[in-house]
């Protein structure tokens, strides 16, 4: 909630300010990767909302960094980080839109097992090709795929096409080459008059297959990923504490200027919280939704 109240203050901004400069503006690549992730403006907008994002970051990070720097911290090196900040904004909003396809393929691909399956079950009660895409249109368990069979639909409601052309055009905008392979492969079936109920229920087959390996591999991989936490965020910590005792010991009670307790202190408050905090990260990319 939260996040949209933001995100909506932040395309209001940008309307009253940047978008008189870039209203009008076009870039067929860009275009098509937006429409691709479901991007509701135009390119002209995102173009508005990128320079304002950027405006914004600069404008922020310079305020605070003013303050700490007259207040706080009197070095005057600090006053690089609102134009670092504003290099790392730039490189946010011109690499967003291939970020946002990356998601949008990966979480298809994790949901495609499922939502063959779901289909094949529509298609063994003897209905229409159409559908299969209907019943998922409308199912929040596979979200991106969901708003792809929309598409579809919408496709055969308001331009009129046919299922089978619906289906071509998807598969000229969709992200997923799994999901593609699967709208050809339909399509093909449907033209030559194939047997649909066979079709789905060999691709019902192969898909719980697949499904039953990624469940295997993410358990593996869940395994391994426990492993390493208690290496590096157990035994390590222990490892190192004892180490300090013993360099204590010959070192005057200072290793690298720094006493135990404070070696202790940087190491509890600091590199261990910071070091989970990775972690949680590093499994966040690795998972699939």
């Amino acid at each position: 909630m939260l996040k949209k109240a933001l995100l909506k203050a932040l395309y209001k901004l940008a309307n009253s300010t940047f978008y008189r400069f870039t209203k009008g503006m076009e870039n067929a690549k860009l275009k098509k990767k937006l429409g691709m992730v479901d991007y509701p403006y135009t390119v002209d907008k995102y173009f508005a909302f990128g320079l304002t994002l950027i405006a914004l970051t600069f404008a922020l990070s310079l305020i605070v960094c003013i303050i700490i720097v007259t207040l706080i911290f009197k070095n005057p090196l600090l006053l690089a980080v609102p134009f670092i900040a504003t290099v790392f904004a730039a490189i946010i909003v011109l690499i967003w839109p291939d970020m946002a396809l990356a998601k949008k393929k990966k979480l298809m691909d994790a949901n495609m097992p499922l939502a063959i399956l779901t289909m094949s079950t529509v298609t063994q009660g003897g209905a229409p090709p159409q559908y299969m895409f209907q019943t998922l249109a409308n199912n929040p368990e596979y979200p991106m795929i969901s708003k792809e069979c929309q598409k579809i639909q919408r496709f055969m409601d308001q331009l009129g096409l046919s299922f089978t052309k619906a289906v071509d055009k998807m598969t000229e905008i969709t992200p997923s080459p799994a999901f593609k392979t699967f709208l050809k492969e339909l399509n093909t079936t449907v033209k030559s008059g194939g047997d649909l109920r066979e079709f789905m229920a060999k691709r019902a087959e192969d898909a719980y297959f697949k499904y039953m390996m990624m469940l295997e591999r993410a358990a593996e991989r869940a395994e391994t990923m426990g492993e390493i936490y208690s290496i590096i965020m157990i035994a390590a910590p222990l490892l190192i504490f004892f180490t300090v005792m013993m360099l204590n010991m010959f070192s005057a009670g200072k290793l690298f200027g720094l006493t135990v307790n404070d070696i202790l202190f940087y190491g509890i408050w600091g590199v261990l919280p910071l070091a989970n905090i990775i972690f949680m990260f590093v499994m966040q990319i690795m998972s699939t939704e």
